[in-house]
This record gives C-alpha cells, structure tokens and sequence, in this order.
C-alpha cells in the first residue's frame, strides 16, 4: 500500500477518534468505541511505520514523523487508560492535547508523503547553457 494512502487512512482514523472522545467526555457514548478504535488507530500507524521505514530512497522526515506518531499514540493509551481509572481533568486534558499533536502528525505526514510522490514523478527539466 501506498504512504500516502495510509497517512490519510490514519488522519481519518485519528479524527474519528477525537470525535469520539468528544462524544464520551460529554457522556453521549460508553468508552469503548473510543477504546477499540484507539486500538485500530495503533495498528494503522505502525502499518505506516512499517511502510514509511521500507521507502527508497528513505525520506527520513517521514520515518521520523511515523515513528514519533507510534510513540505517542501508545502514550495517549497509557493516559487514556489512566484517566478512566482515576477521573483526573488534568490528565484528561494532557490526554487531549496528545491527541492534537497526533492529529497534526498525521496531517503533516499525508501532505509530506503527497510532496514526495510529486517529488518523485517530476520530470527533470532540461538545462540550458552553453554546450562546448
């Protein structure tokens, strides 16, 4: 599968899930759609990992990019499960600014992956100078 098709697969799966935790913390749902697509969203973003680490040649922003957004998403599941079992707003609101920063990751990937792939089918242009 294509970078640039997981980035967006995962930017969708990361906004899904800040409108479910928007739906859970005004208590119109039970946490577990939001527990269960945290999970997906976890499995997509190592999917792309997977994939950003096998690009050639390597476009190491989006290794990093990938590999930063995997380590946050496990500890928004470690803040996410913390916040459930104490009820802390503080925490709650740490959870939800780490949800920001991954939305933006995955934002930041897809355009970055869609540069690359421009990148790479752009024709070289012709140069003009002198010939000898």
């Amino acid at each position: 599968m294509n970078i640039q098709v997981m980035f967006r697969l995962t930017g969708i799966l990361v906004f899904l899930q800040l409108a479910l935790g928007g739906l859970l913390t005004f208590g119109f749902i039970e946490p577990l759609p939001h527990i269960v697509n945290g999970f997906v969203v976890l499995g997509f973003s190592i999917a792309t990992l997977a994939i950003a680490q096998r690009l050639n040649p390597p476009f190491r922003q989006l290794q990093g990019l990938s590999t930063g957004m995997v380590i946050l998403i496990v500890v928004q599941i470690l803040l996410g499960f913390y916040t459930l079992a104490s009820g802390s707003q503080v925490v709650a609101w740490v959870h939800f600014l780490v949800a920001m920063g991954i939305y933006g990751m995955s934002i930041a990937g897809t355009f970055m992956s869609m540069r690359m792939d421009y990148q790479s089918r752009r024709q070289p242009t012709p140069t003009a100078g002198l010939q000898a």
